[in-house]
């Protein structure tokens, strides 16, 4: 296997796999091999327009009612597949030597926001009985979210499900100041109901902050802005650190919704990431 077939396969995160509509696999930093995709906003409704995003919204979704049964179908499928050849033969795994397609997590994540979804609770519950039915993979159930629903009482529900055996949520915070906020994250949500939506899940579930840091239209976030951002960080913190599993910052490897967003330099990542150490004993990755 080559680096560049992996760097390759994680800048291409497709939602396509074969005739599949919600479920499709793709080979993540994050995860550290495959991870097997949910997506319950084929519709690519969302309640960000994130500066950063890569879905292609100049294309229309698809108007369909998420089904539960069919989900599970697809996901069924793609498991076959896995055991079959390890997905050897899917086009973007093709040169990824084995050890790097070892499947390590089912993640609810797709063209918007998933946790819009009405059956956001039942699709929990579906991979929750999945990982004790694929008992052999030490599977993690994973939401990414942009924290904005949390605060919902069927969302609440399915993440009690979710999390119940090595489950996580996987939390966007990327500012610290509003105005950053509305440049990168664009949406009519204000960023302190984000930030109290956050602490509101911390108190309960285990999470994980992600952060996107990148240069947007020729400005990138300032000392101040840090400073704020890990003042917020301090606050999530303090509610309730066993449940605070750590920090993940990354930056921009795919095409964005708008021109003109850059990824920075490794120092910048690296500095912000030192910063975080001076005041949190919490762990901090970058991608």
């Amino acid at each position: 296997m080559s680096e560049e077939a992996l760097e390759k396969a994680w800048s291409n995160h497709s939602i396509l796999w074969k005739e599949n509509v919600w479920v499709y696999p793709v080979i993540s930093r994050r995860a550290g091999g495959i991870s097997i995709g949910i997506n319950l906003n084929p519709d690519k409704h969302c309640t960000f327009d994130c500066a950063y995003c890569q879905v292609e919204r100049s294309v229309p979704g698809l108007s369909l009612k998420n089904d539960v049964i069919e989900i599970e179908k697809e996901l069924d499928k793609i498991i076959s597949a896995y055991e079959k050849n390890g997905l050897a033969d899917f086009v973007s795994f093709q040169n990824v030597e084995a050890e790097k397609r070892m499947i390590k997590d089912i993640c609810i994540s797709g063209d918007g926001e998933s946790t819009m979804s009405p059956i956001f609770p039942q699709v929990c519950a579906m991979m929750r009985r999945k990982q004790d039915e694929l008992s052999q993979y030490p599977l993690q159930l994973t939401l990414i979210t942009n924290a904005t629903l949390l605060d919902r009482e069927n969302v609440r529900k399915g993440l009690k499900i979710l999390t119940e055996k090595r489950g996580e949520i996987w939390a966007k915070l990327d500012a610290g100041t509003e105005n950053w906020y509305k440049k990168i994250d664009r949406s009519r949500i204000p960023l302190e109901k984000v930030e109290q939506n956050i602490e509101g899940a911390i108190r309960d579930f285990p999470l994980r902050i992600q952060t996107m840091l990148c240069q947007v239209q020729g400005e990138f976030p300032s000392d101040e802005e840090i400073q704020f951002y890990i003042q917020r960080l301090q606050k999530i913190y303090a509610i309730c650190p066993q449940n605070f599993l750590g920090v993940q910052l990354y930056g921009v490897v795919r095409h964005t919704a708008i021109p003109d967003v850059l990824p920075l330099k490794k120092e910048f990542f690296q500095n912000v990431a030192e910063k975080i150490h001076a005041v949190l004993p919490v762990s901090v990755q970058i991608f």
